[in-house]
């Protein structure tokens, strides 16, 4: 047992609770939160068996630092942090307020711990992902069963706006289900596979699956994400190979994927005719209490308010009572308020002009720095969360942080080590 812990570094320990976040990022919060406090007990402590009391700071911990300061990258994710913090100066409601910056907690702690924490290799960062698919797919299979063992009662409650029941939220589940399709396409395209060849076409029998039942789930946030993601693949494609042709064929193959769905998928159908009639009881002035409808309520609302407060917003904290405010005078027949469902708006009324500046800064900064937008999976992982910012407040949530935060870093992490091994060999 001893040559057991003897033998376990801190990298094992990272790379262990990178796949124990993905699992829990799926089936528990709570198993979530453990993982990102372990992240930081890592980067804080180290250990050696052989001494009396194993357990000590982290000697290498004023060296990350430095590695955290001068990746640009890293530093700059804090602002989601401090745009909240900020508004402590003129919010009433500090309860909420402090639930807000509980939230947003990880943008704070965790840039400086995967700065502090090994790099990981090359090997290691596609191994994660592959892990990734293999989790999102198990997921999805079990998740298809319960679908198709209570087939009847879930068709008929998609006919009225409902989902199909997932682990998590729906709109977070196809979003993870759409990035974990294209991190296989990535995989397949760099030939990536664990012992054996053979495991290439198990890859591709997983992705194509997911891509199929992402159809059948017909989360339309989910969808818009994995659509755009494959036209950017198609078009990195045409930018290296210079080979149009096949590009072109699987731009025509996505036109008419969703054609075919539609008259095949059952859920597929529901979902797509519950829009169309949900549209046309707005524009009636009628659907107050459909889904769509209410949240381009939420969207007028957003804007109403931050359009009153435009360059500092009316504060985090003090938002959700505003936007109270503004249903109980404006539209009082809707029975359940909303909170802005676009993650601009949203930061427009908190935190005004000036908020929303630094909000856009900080969110493209990581992909425009070092030409980290070289890397596809990167540019992917923001296509989906920007394309989530237009229909959800993404990152107001637990689960959506992390979700975020833990794909972007992971890709930093990977390539900060790059950058900084390039300018500096000996730091490694």
């Amino acid at each position: 047992m001893n040559t057991f812990l003897k033998n376990i570094t801190k990298k094992h320990l990272t790379i262990f609770f990178c796949l124990t976040l993905i699992v829990s990022l799926i089936y528990s919060k709570f198993v979530l939160s453990v993982s990102m406090i372990a992240f930081i007990v890592l980067s804080i402590f180290s250990w050696k068996w052989e001494d009396g009391f194993p357990i000590k700071l982290n000697e290498h911990f004023e060296e990350g630092w430095k590695k955290f300061v001068s990746y640009k990258a890293f530093p700059i994710l804090t602002i989601f942090f401090f745009l909240v913090l900020v508004s402590i100066f003129y919010t009433e409601d500090s309860g909420y307020l402090l639930e807000r910056l509980r939230i947003k907690l990880p943008f704070l702690m965790l840039p400086i711990c995967f700065a502090v924490l090994p790099a990981i290799s090359k090997r290691e960062y596609f191994g994660i992902l592959y892990f990734l698919v293999a989790i999102v797919g198990l997921s999805c299979i079990i998740t298809g069963f319960q679908y198709l063992a209570d087939f009847e009662n879930i068709t008929v409650n998609m006919r009225r706006g409902h989902s199909i029941p997932t682990p998590m939220n729906h709109i977070r589940y196809s979003l993870m289900i759409a990035f974990t399709i294209i991190a296989g396409i990535w995989l397949l395209r760099n030939e990536f596979y664990l012992k054996f060849k053979w495991e290439r076409y198990l890859l591709l029998s997983v992705v194509v699956f997911l891509f199929v039942f992402m159809h059948v789930l017909s989360v339309r946030s989910g969808l818009l994400a994995l659509y755009l993601s494959l036209l950017f693949f198609a078009a990195h494609y045409i930018y290296q190979t210079k080979n149009i042709v096949p590009a072109l064929v699987g731009v025509g193959v996505l036109v008419l994927i969703p054609l075919i769905a539609y008259q095949t998928i059952p859920s597929f159908q529901n979902k797509i005719d519950y829009t169309i009639y949900d549209m046309k009881m707005h524009r009636q002035g009628t659907g107050e209490h459909y889904s769509d409808s209410e949240r381009l309520i939420s969207l007028k609302v957003g804007m109403s308010i931050g359009n009153e407060h435009k360059v500092i917003g009316v504060g985090a904290g003090d938002l959700k009572k505003e936007v109270h405010k503004v249903y109980e005078s404006n539209y009082p027949m809707v029975s359940e308020t909303k909170m802005p469902h676009n993650q601009f708006v949203s930061v427009y009324a908190g935190s005004g002009i000036i908020g929303l500046s630094f909000f856009i800064l900080a969110f493209f900064f990581p992909l425009l720095y070092q030409k980290n937008y070289k890397d596809p999976l990167l540019v992917v992982l923001h296509l989906i969360v920007f394309s989530s910012f237009m229909m959800e407040n993404t990152i107001e949530n637990a689960i959506g942080i992390a979700f975020y935060i833990f794909f972007l870093l992971l890709a930093l992490n990977y390539h900060s080590n790059k950058t900084i091994t390039k300018h500096n060999p000996s730091s490694v």
